[in-house]
């Protein structure tokens, strides 16, 4: 199975009072041989959400980005396209994490979660809410 791990994942991966727990469901999911994958965007937007950080500690986050994720996506035209026909249900990730063949994209977010069709859209305790 190919998950997406978007920007609010990896933020509360590494800010969150929960990040125990995240990542234990992370290391269930590599023993279940699941495949983890985010993008150059998704990067930016975690770079944003964290603020003023070091070039050092950017550095070191995206190396262990580089190392948990099989392959990290560029943002692209077709990617913009189907998140401008889609505003109403898919935001920029979940454009990218379609477009690229994700089964499952991963959020730690507040909101309603709505999934997809051809793409499952999970809280980091893998449930919609």
């Amino acid at each position: 199975m190919k998950l997406y791990l978007t920007s609010s994942l990896l933020f509360a991966l590494l800010r969150s009072s929960r990040k125990t727990k995240i990542q234990n469901l992370l290391f269930e999911s590599l023993d279940k041989h699941y495949r983890f994958y985010t993008s150059a965007l998704s990067i930016f937007l975690l770079f944003q959400l964290l603020g003023e950080i070091g070039f050092e500690k950017k550095k070191q986050i995206l190396s262990y980005l580089e190392n948990l994720t099989d392959s990290i996506f560029d943002l692209d035209t077709e990617a913009v396209r189907t998140e401008i026909f889609m505003s109403e249900t898919c935001d920029i990730e979940m454009a990218i994490a379609l477009k690229e063949g994700m089964d499952l994209i991963l959020v730690d977010l507040e909101r309603e979660i709505s999934s997809l069709p051809l793409l499952s859209v999970r809280n980091f305790f893998w449930e919609t809410k």
